[in-house]
Formats: C-alpha cells, structure tokens, sequence
C-alpha cells in the first residue's frame, strides 16, 4: 500500500524524464521542431519531482506516521527545523533531495549549453533517471499496516543538531551540480567538440568545488562539536565518500583553466569529469549498500537496491571508458611548449597530479572493507594509513601553490624567481621562528609551517596585486590557495600539538588542569528545548571565572546515553571538555554489588546466582507513559543444594526519577535480601545488591560516596585556523565561480552575434571559432 499523490509524482517524473531524453535524441538527430516538446517535457519532469518532495514534506509536517518514512524518522516531540529535516534524513529522502537539485540544475543548464544542448541534456537526464528509477522501486511514500503508531521513532539523536538543517542541502547541491561537467565531458566526446565544453562547465565546476567543500567543513565541525573526541576527521569511509570527489573536483578545475588558457590537456580533462562523476557513484553504493555497515557509523543499511547502484555505476562507467577509447586517438593534441621545470603550466600539471594520486590512495583505502571482503575477512585500514599518505601530498600542494603566483607559463631566470619570493621565504621563516618560541619541536610540522607561511604569503601579494589593478575577481584562484595555507598549518598546529587529561571532578571541590581551575558545581535539569547538562565553574590563572556546559542526558526514544562536548572559544585556544562518566554518588549502604553477564554464575557466600535473561517491557513508553519495566529472570543455588528461579522486577523511569527496584528475600538463605540495582540492554548485563548474606556484616558495609563527573580536558591550540583557511578557500572558489561565469556567458553571446553575422552554417563539429574582435574561443 502507498500514499498515491506522492507515488504518481514520482512515476510522472520518470515518464516526462524518459519522454525529454527521447525528445532531446530526435532533436540532435535533426528534428529541431520537437525542442519546445524537449523542453516542456523537462519542465514537467522537474515540477513533478518539486512536487514529490512538497507532498513527503507536507506529510511529515502532518505526522502521518501511517507513512513507513514518515513513521522512521520523525516524531511529534520535534521542533520545526527538525521536523523538515528529516525530509533527508533517511535513504529515500536523500535521494529525492538529490534528484530535487539536479531538477532545478537542470532547468538553467538546458539555456547555458545553446548549441549543445541537445546532446548535454541526454546524458544530464540520465545521470539522474537511474535515482528516479530507485525511488519508484524504494518509495518514500510506502503505507504501514494498521494500526497506526502515534508517534513516530524519531530522529538519531546524533542529527538533532542545527547542522542537519543545512549541512545534507549543501552536501547533495554539490553532488548534483556534478553532473554538470561531466554531462558537457560526454557530450564532448560523442559531437568531438574539444574545448567550447570547458568554457561553459567551468562554472559548474566551480560550483561543486565549492559547495562540496563547504559541506566537508560544515560535516567537520559539527563533529568537532557534538561528538566529544576532539577531531572534526576521523577518516570514517563515508566522510572520505565526499572527499574523494572534492579532489577529484579541485583537480578538474585545474585541468579546465589550463585547457582554458593554453588549449593543453584536453584528454586529461575528459578524464578528470568521469572520474569525478564516477567516484560519486561509487561512494553512493558504498554508503548505501550496507558493505560498510559494520566499519562506518554513518553508513546505511541495505535497503535491497545494491543490483541497482551496481548497474547505474557500471553504466556510466563503461560509457566513460568506452568514448575516451574510441575517441583517443582523434582527440587533438598540440605539441608541447618548451618550457623549464618551474613554468606554471608545468607546475599546474604537478597540482592535478597531486590531486588525484591522494584522491587515488584515499579510495583505495576506504575500499579496504569491499577489497578484503573477496578474502572472506572484511578489515578496514589504520586512520595511521590516510596521515602517512595525506602529509607527502599536502607538502607537494603547499609547495606548488606558493611557486604558481610568481612563475610565469614559460620558465624564468633563478635570480628572478628567487627575488620573488625572498619576502614570503621571510615570512615563512619567520612563523618557524615564532613556532619554536612557543615550543614546537617535531620537524615535520616545522617544515609544514615553513610551506605553509610561505605559499600563504605568495599568494597574498598575488590577491593585493589583483586587487590593486582592479582585477579582484581575478584573485579567485590565488585567494584560495592562500585559504590552504592557513588551514593547513591549522590543521598542524591543532593536531601535533593538541594536550587532553583526563580526571574525575568531585562536586563544589576545585580541580586544577593547566593554567585553569574546573570545579562541578551541579546537573542542570533538561527541559522541552534544552538537554540535561553538567554546570562546570572555569577560572583562569588571572581569577577571570566563566562557566561550562558539556552535555550528558539520555534519549528517551532509544535509552542511549547521549554526550556533547562543551567547548571555551579564544582567539589563539579551544579550551574542549568532553564528559565521560557521571557517578550521583551513593549515601553509607549496606551490601554488596555483584555484576552479571547473562548465562554467567557468580559465588557469594556459598550461594550461586545465574543470570539467565531479561525482557524489558516497553508497552508503557510506546503508549505515552514514562516507565520502562524490566524483569530479570534469575536462578538461585543456596548451599544446602535447592535451585530456585526468580525474577526482580527493575522500573526504569524516563523522565529521570529514581528507579524502582523492590527488595526480595533469597530462597533458601533466611535474613538475606536482593535486588536489581542496574541494568544494561546494551552489553546484557545486570548488577545486583544483596545483603545478609556475610556471616560478618561489617564486610556488606559501603561508605557513602560523593557526586562526581569525569571529564576529558583537551587544548586545541590554533583551531580556528583550520576553519578561517576553509572560508578563505571557499571565497576564493566562489570569486573564481563568479569570473567563470561571466566568461562564460560572454562566450555564448559572442557565438550567437558571430553566428548572426556571418549567417554561417555551422563548422563542423570540434572545430573551435573566434568571434572577430574576440581572443575568446568559442564553438558552435
């Protein structure tokens, strides 16, 4: 059973999707009466999928919970923000979200592409119609069987944060405006049209390099901060899912200006657009297969499509391989310019090779767990792996990147080159010298700070120059480069030299760590739209006094325990408090805890106890109450021989009252008493108390014990570089994005008025024209 409004969206995008693909195919086959049927067709198809979405939004925001989806990942407790969220929060929302963007994409490629619009948009429709297909088979839009849940299981604790809002947009606009260049690439090889594609892809390009690395940014600092180990990249194979393509991406956009600008490297660009295209389908099935499930928190699970991921990736990638073949030979190569080692073209040939080397060795090992697998023992690499073959690439690009400003494409003199860069060899020294001051002594991030000043400074004075001539938007590429010296010497800085201590805080008595002072002062309740929190009072060597707020509470839809960092922000430090463990403390008892694993048997006193099993009884949660039963079945040996079986009944109270736990009489030994003190469904353990059954009671007596919280203290020294150089980065993308796509505007207009002219047929396909008066080449 299915919601049907949402279902016919999905099918009526599919069938206009197929009916413009064939349409836009007659056209290029010279029928260029059906364009408007083409297009109109198009239009249909990318309202249909923006309705798709309105209807799964519309039901999300209703709480239909007789929707699977909707059941899956929402609930009523949600605020707005949310809510909407979770209209990508699961497999088939991203996916739809995808398709969402590559609709929209579409409509403003099929008016950039002019003369090749034909050919662009046949393969740009089907880089998406294969999605299209998945969702008529895997819908969202799937109807439970009665009766209907009130609520809804909700969203992972670990998404509740703002960035889920904003970053999965973000992340899925970059992977759609992939198909962009690569569609142009295809479409290159199969009309032969050699370099007009770079001039109107370059933007597209563009836009991916920026919005892909915004969402790497964004998917690392919402790590830094909610999960509590201190890092913003852990190497997890489906953060590298988006790496990879992002370099790929800076790669391609490399190879493009040097196209561009020297009419070099067409075959490595042709290349370059399929690669990236191709390992976005490749992480696609990756993540989404289930094969990383056991190596990847992030990854999905498999939902039965892993034939239909396999056949798109394989599709595309045999139609990649199988047109740069056959069109190899007849690609036009120019003979290569004389030019010394350190030219620039050289130097941006060096770059894109860089690039895809790390991109290579990356993927390579975030496949480990596929590749070991054909062993019959799935493993994946150390994160050692990814640190030993990132540190020689990012010295390569750093080294590069500082020598591209001031080398021209043909090679000058040393002394040239060396007056060039005498002032940032300065500077580059001279952040060694302060580096040292502070007590950096590891050599290799020495050397990293060294490149890093160095390239940064460089660049800086090519941005100036730039701007001082009135060419800022010229600065694109040089701005962002500078961006990549300041994050990596961040990036150095924060890891080589990060400090953490753990230590136990005893509630009211000060605790001193470094240069500051920590005292637990209390645990502030959680509320409707805040969670629980442990108040920590923080003051410096100079007596300034602040608070902290790390987070510990648990979920009430799951009973996961759930803990988020507190982190005290400076210019130059992060001061990042990780909770680990909160004891409410005990008042004096007497008895004695026993631990046990389910199957186990543990001795005390000459009576056995076996833990068999528990069954926790959630009917009350799920029917809007706040209790959770627990019954521990239990069997008691006493020592004359007799075998017992009971069960203690354990109440766990959701909204953070004490637990009820009655006390029951031990069968067999008279005067001795127990019952359950903790459970824990997670590891299938359970703790008992008992008593009595000491001949010496003194030996059951426990002191009282006092509230603590236990804390990991971590100092990030620079931090703020690492995001600083992101955004310095990012502007200089988006600079370049906006100069590329100006020119390439300029490009259509100045063919469109050339052809008008000249009233012209049009040359033949791959042969490049210049309109009169232009340097721009353009084609037809």
């Amino acid at each position: 059973m299915y919601f049907w409004p949402g279902v016919a969206a999905i099918w009526a995008a599919l069938l206009f999707g197929l009916a413009s693909l064939i349409a836009y195919f007659r056209v290029d086959r010279g029928r260029s009466d059906l364009l408007p049927f083409a297009r109109g067709a198009y239009a249909a198809f990318a309202t249909s999928i923006v309705a798709s979405s309105a209807v799964l939004l519309v039901l999300l925001l209703q709480h239909r919970f007789d929707v699977s989806y909707v059941n899956s990942y929402s609930s009523r407790d949600l605020p707005l923000h949310f809510l909407i969220s979770t209209l990508w929060a699961g497999q088939e929302g991203s996916f739809l979200l995808w398709c969402f963007w590559g609709a929209l994409i579409g409509l403003l490629v099929w008016r950039s592409a002019k003369e090749q619009e034909a050919p662009v948009m046949i393969v740009y429709l089907a880089t998406f119609l294969g999605t299209v297909a998945i969702l008529c088979k895997q819908s969202p839009f799937k109807l439970l069987p009665p009766p209907v849940p009130e609520d809804g299981v909700g969203l992972n604790p670990l998404l509740q944060d703002p960035w889920m809002v904003i970053h999965p947009p973000v992340m899925f606009l970059g992977f759609a405006s992939l198909s962009v260049p690569f569609s142009f690439a295809i479409a290159a090889l199969w009309k032969k049209r050699w370099d007009g594609w770079v001039t109107r892809a370059i933007p597209w390009a563009l836009l991916t390099f920026v919005t892909l690395g915004t969402a790497i940014l964004m998917g690392g600092y919402w790590a830094y901060k909610t999960l509590g180990w201190g890092g913003y990249w852990g190497w997890d194979p489906v953060e590298n899912t988006s790496l990879v393509p992002w370099l790929f991406t800076a790669a391609l956009v490399h190879g493009m200006f040097l196209q561009r600008v020297r009419q070099r490297h067409r075959k490595i660009n042709l290349i370059l657009a399929c690669s990236a295209f191709a390992t976005i389908l490749y992480g696609t099935f990756l993540t989404r297969s289930g094969v990383l499930a056991d190596f990847s928190v992030h990854s999905f699970i498999d939902l039965g499509i892993t034939g239909w991921l396999v056949a798109i990736l394989l599709a595309f990638t045999t139609l990649s391989i199988g047109l740069i073949a056959a069109r190899w030979k007849t690609i036009p190569a120019l003979a290569e310019e004389e030019t010394g080692l350190l030219s620039r073209g050289v130097l941006f040939v060096l770059g894109i090779a860089t690039f895809c080397a790390l991109a290579f060795v990356i993927l390579l090992g975030t496949s480990a767990p596929l590749l070991t697998r054909l062993s019959g023992n799935p493993s994946q690499v150390q994160t050692s792996f990814y640190g030993k073959t990132a540190t020689p690439a990012a010295l390569v690009l750093l080294v590069l990147s500082g020598l591209v400003p001031f080398v021209s494409w043909k090679a000058a003199a040393a002394r040239e080159r060396l007056g060039n860069a005498r002032r940032s060899l300065a500077v580059g020294t001279g952040v060694v010298i302060l580096a040292l001051a502070l007590g950096a002594r590891d050599l290799s991030s020495l050397a990293f700070l060294f490149l890093a000043g160095f390239a940064a400074d460089m660049n800086l004075r090519a941005v100036l120059r730039k701007a001082k001539n009135g060419k800022l938007t010229g600065a694109g590429g040089y701005l962002a480069h500078v961006g990549v010296g300041i994050m990596l010497a961040g990036i150095v800085v924060s890891g080589v030299y990060t400090r953490s201590q753990r230590l136990t805080l005893v509630r009211d008595r000060p605790t001193k760590v470094g240069d500051k002072t920590l005292t637990f002062l209390r645990v502030v309740p959680g509320t409707a739209t805040r969670k629980q929190a442990m108040e920590i009072r923080v003051e410096t060597a100079a007596g300034k006094v602040g608070y902290a707020y790390p987070k510990m509470y648990v979920n009430t839809k799951t009973g996961q325990l759930m803990a988020n960092p507190a982190i005290r922000r400076s210019a130059v430090l992060d001061d990042y408090i990780s909770p680990q463990q909160y004891d409410p403390g005990q008042p004096e008892r007497v008895g004695r805890d026993v631990a046990l694993r389910k199957g186990t048997t543990t001795n005390v006193e000459g009576t056995g106890f076996t833990f068999r099993e528990f069954n926790a009884d959630r009917s009350a949660m799920l029917r809007g109450g706040k209790e959770i039963l627990v019954l521990t079945d239990l069997t008691i040996t006493p020592p004359d021989g007799g075998r017992h079986d009971v069960t203690l009944r354990y109440v766990y109270h959701m909204d953070g009252g004490e637990p009820e736990a009655p006390e029951i009489e031990i069968l067999g030994r008279p005067g001795a008493f127990m019952k359950v003190e903790a459970v824990s469904p997670s590891d299938g353990s359970v703790v008992l108390r008992v008593r009595g059954l000491a001949k010496d009671p003194r030996s059951e007596f426990q002191a009282a014990t006092r509230e603590s919280l236990s804390v990991e203290v971590t100092k990030k020294p620079l931090i703020n570089l690492v995001w600083a150089g992101f955004y310095v980065m990012m502007a200089g993308g988006l600079l370049a994005l906006v100069k590329r796509a100006r020119e390439a505007r300029r490009a259509v207009f100045v063919a469109e008025a050339s052809r008008e002219k000249t009233s012209a047929p049009l040359p033949p396909a791959g042969r490049p024209v210049t309109a009169p008066g232009s340097s721009l080449p353009t084609e037809a």
